[in-house]
């Protein structure tokens, strides 16, 4: 009753159904498009103000790095307002977004006194609509694997991610 103005949907319980839906939805894409060993999460998480949102986060492996939780090699992350099917790029707690990180070309003067440096992976917003949204989740974790891919020589967290593995 509390989000009945908030949504299309006529009750919570509807609304909590579709998003179980959709997350089962994202978790398929997700298991067909990475290799076995990423790590991968989806949740549904909510606001203090405003509508609850679908996390979907994906990482090449799951160890926190220096021991600090939700701080994985290589996390990439995206947000879905289900409520309006909108689909971008977010970072949660400092961790995720869009980019990956390498190692800095010390040949360039501008990454001399760099400790890493960011490769932005390729996303367009897709038009809110369930299909389109599924299929630019697909489109990301395809573009974060041949970024990995195109970087595999210099890529940061060597120490704690077999690559080879990862992008075989």
């Amino acid at each position: 009753m509390l989000f009945r103005n908030l949504f299309k949907f006529k009750t919570y319980n509807q609304y909590n159904q579709r998003t179980n839906i959709m997350k089962e939805k994202i978790e398929a894409i997700l298991n067909e498009a990475l290799p076995e060993c990423a790590y991968r999460y989806v949740s549904e998480c909510t606001r203090t103000f405003g509508p609850p949102y679908i996390r979907i986060e994906f990482a090449a492996k799951n160890y926190n790095i220096n021991g600090v939780s939700g701080q994985m090699p290589q996390l990439v992350s995206l947000v879905l307002y289900y409520n309006r099917m909108e689909l971008k790029p977010q970072v949660f707690c400092g961790n995720g977004g869009q980019s990956i990180y390498r190692k800095p070309n010390l040949e360039v003067k501008e990454e001399k006194y760099l400790a890493m440096k960011s490769v932005k992976i390729p996303f367009k917003r897709p038009k809110p609509e369930e299909k389109f949204v599924l299929s630019a989740i697909k489109r990301f974790a395809e573009n974060w694997l041949q970024t990995l891919k195109d970087n595999r020589e210099v890529l940061k967290y060597a120490e704690y991610v077999d690559y080879s593995e990862l992008l075989n």
